[in-house]
């Protein structure tokens, strides 16, 4: 939408005093603001709001991508370790850690930080 808007400002708007404010939406309500330079000022923070919006949806949408990503490695990490691919001791910390009453494999989020915390633990024991 500031695509929209942008090279455009408070002058795409005129002041139109027939018009109430309550009746107006979005950027419209410049058209009830009879001080242009008011206007003007308002319009630029509405482009700063935009902006500032979309900055935080992008922001939020590369910090998902990145914890996706952290996610699938801390699996395939744990995958390794129950396989016996990363030694004995990882194994049986992933054993301990990553395995149901069942046997079965447990991969929720929380597990898989404990297990990596607990990985780096013993390995900084290990020296």
């Amino acid at each position: 939408m500031a695509d929209r808007i942008r090279g455009s400002g408070p002058e795409a708007y005129p002041y139109d005093p027939a018009l109430r404010i309550d009746s107006q939406h979005g950027l419209d309500r410049l058209r009830c603001v009879a001080d242009r330079a008011v206007a003007a000022i308002l319009f630029a923070l509405f482009e700063a709001a935009e902006r500032n919006s979309a900055a935080a949806t992008a922001d939020a949408s590369e910090l998902e991508t990145r914890r996706t990503r952290e996610f699938e490695a801390l699996k395939t990490h744990a995958a390794r370790a129950l396989e016996g691919e990363l030694g004995a001791k990882p194994k049986e910390l992933a054993d301990s850690l990553l395995l149901d009453e069942r046997g079965e494999r447990v991969t929720d989020e929380r597990s898989l930080r404990e297990f990596a915390f607990a990985l780096r633990q013993l390995r900084r024991l290990a020296g």
